[in-house]
């Protein structure tokens, strides 16, 4: 994801980053595939310009698996 500007980056970083606050804060755990859900489930719940952010967490998180 190189072409990606560091503001859109600021932006996925900031959704992973609630993300997993709010697991940790719910007592989940926040392995990979509970911030994956838990990313797939906000996108859903967006609108506009947000559902791109999360889409676009999603694939970097997953990248992760790899």
């Amino acid at each position: 994801m190189n072409s990606d500007k560091p503001a859109d980056m600021d932006e996925i970083y900031a959704a992973v980053g609630r993300a997993v606050s709010s697991l940790l804060k719910s007592g989940k755990t926040a392995g990979i595939p509970e911030i994956v859900a838990f990313l797939k489930h906000e996108e859903a719940r967006s609108v506009n310009g947000q559902r791109e952010v999360y889409s676009r967490a999603v694939r970097i998180v997953m990248a992760m698996l790899r």
